[in-house]
């Protein structure tokens, strides 16, 4: 036992994979360089590996999380859209882990179902930064500043709207989640494994930033977001005229969603800092560190917002390993092969030296560390539809291609990610001999689901009825 490493795993919420100033999507500043400003995830990359290929298997927050922790596909652990059923599988990440000895706790979100589900940790202290719904830390607020609501300053937990934090930093639910995070560090059993997973509810709305963190982006120049040549034929009869603050579609004034974007970029910046924080108090002598992302923000990419989509602002994540000081690995790798959520679970219980069962789907990143390894040729990703029934998606993704299929209007595109990163060509009828292999390989992926996405030969389309159902707000 004393030879396994501990094992810490932070996520952040609706943090784009481009969000990273490492990352070689990161938007540009009018100088050419990286606009985000990540310093202490820029220096995980330099001591680990980071994906950037890396996706989400359903790109919202619950459907995400359960296949993270179970290491399996959304079809297999009733996950393909957001709803609010319980969880019933195991095992669990955690769970496994406890099982092998180690001391299992959670800071943060879980958005586990039900509310009580700790999903196999031993312990838990939460912000699950949900609206009418209690927790730790709304508990701690209140009593510590007077009563203090989290959202009190009016912005929503969707909204696109962004102001600055309306009290002081150290109120601010990113400090708070560190705050008691150090803690458990600083009181742990030395003696025995740990697995602490910090779960950071934003960059996720609401964009609240304190206001140092909102000044390193106010004022600058941030590149406006990219509107492809294929979104108005797909969503540009639904509009809204006056679009609510929670919407997931809106053409919104310039002015507005440069605001958002410095909401957003402000809440990267500051959950950063406070993982420096965190990791100044880990021992990465004996500590593999990994950080992800449940899924991304489409931050008003082609007029889109929220999440749930298949395209790179909402389902491409950052991914970053970074192995113990001790453990002589492969640094500063930059891994371009197409990877999940799913193989977290795999990779870890390597790390700890744990059986991973037969159930998983996922697959241990670790070969792709140390060099070329026989790999996956695409990931296959997916959303029910949820914000209208038109809203349901399939993607598939390889090294520098992406296709994707919406079931119930049969809209394909194809991108190329290499020369088209920001996804705003559609290469479906330009490169349409392409197209049957990337519907062959979705059949395979598809085959035998109760939706009735294909017979086996084709693809077929789809009602939005009782078998992929709309189920609200996410």
């Amino acid at each position: 036992m004393a030879d396994r490493p501990n094992v810490l795993l932070i996520t952040t919420d609706q943090h784009r994979g481009s969000a990273i100033g490492a990352d070689p999507a990161s938007p540009r500043d009018a100088h050419g360089d990286p606009l985000v400003h990540t310093p202490t995830l820029d220096s995980l990359v330099g001591e680990g590996a980071m994906f950037t290929r890396a996706y989400t298997p359903a790109p919202s927050s619950i459907p995400a999380r359960r296949c993270l922790w179970t290491g399996r596909r959304p079809a297999n652990v009733d996950a393909t859209t957001y709803h609010g059923r319980p969880w019933t599988f195991e095992p669990t990440l955690a769970g496994l882990l406890r099982e092998a000895g180690y001391r299992t706790r959670l800071t943060g979100k879980t958005h586990a179902i039900p509310a009580g589900n700790r999903i196999g940790f031993e312990e838990t202290v939460l912000h699950a930064g949900l609206s009418g719904r209690e927790d730790d830390y709304s508990r701690w607020l209140a009593r510590e500043r007077e009563g203090a609501d989290e959202i009190g300053h009016g912005v929503g937990r969707n909204s696109w709207d962004a102001r600055p934090w309306h009290l002081d930093e150290q109120a601010h639910p990113t400090v708070w989640t560190t705050d008691r995070a150090i803690e458990f560090l600083d009181d742990r059993d030395p003696t025995r494994p740990f697995f602490h997973y910090v779960s950071y509810v934003r960059p996720h709305q609401p964009y609240d930033p304190p206001r140092a963190a909102w000044e390193h982006y106010d004022g600058r120049e941030i590149p406006d977001p990219p509107v492809g040549d294929w979104a108005r034929g797909i969503y540009g009869d639904r509009v809204p005229a006056y679009p609510s603050t929670n919407a997931w579609l809106a053409d919104l004034p310039r002015e507005v969603v440069h605001r958002a974007r410095v909401g957003y970029y402000g809440s990267v910046t500051h959950v950063d800092r406070q993982i420096g924080r965190l990791l100044r108090a880990a021992d990465l002598e004996n500590t593999l560190v990994i950080f992800a992302s449940d899924h991304g923000d489409m931050l008003g990419d082609h007029g889109l917002w929220r999440k749930t989509f298949a395209y790179e602002g909402s389902a491409r994540v950052p991914l970053i390993v970074r192995p113990p000081d001790r453990v002589e690995r492969p640094r500063g790798r930059e891994v371009p092969r197409p990877v999940g959520l799913e193989d977290l679970l795999p990779t870890i219980l390597e790390a700890a030296g744990v059986e991973v069962p037969g159930s998983v789907d996922g697959r241990s990143l670790w070969p792709l560390m140390e060099g070329d390894a026989e790999w996956r040729s695409h990931y296959h990703g997916e959303h029910g539809p949820t914000y209208d029934p038109k809203t349901g998606t399939q993607f598939l993704v390889s090294e520098d291609a992406k296709y994707v299929w919406h079931p119930t209007t049969g809209d394909e595109l194809l991108f190329d990610l290499a020369d088209d990163p920001l996804e705003t060509r559609n290469l479906a009828g330009e490169r349409s001999e392409e197209l049957p292999t990337w519907r062959d390989r979705l059949v395979d992926r598809l085959a035998g689901r109760p939706e009735g996405f294909t017979d086996g030969d084709r693809l077929l389309p789809v009602e939005a009825g009782e078998a992929w159902n709309p189920t609200g707000s996410s």
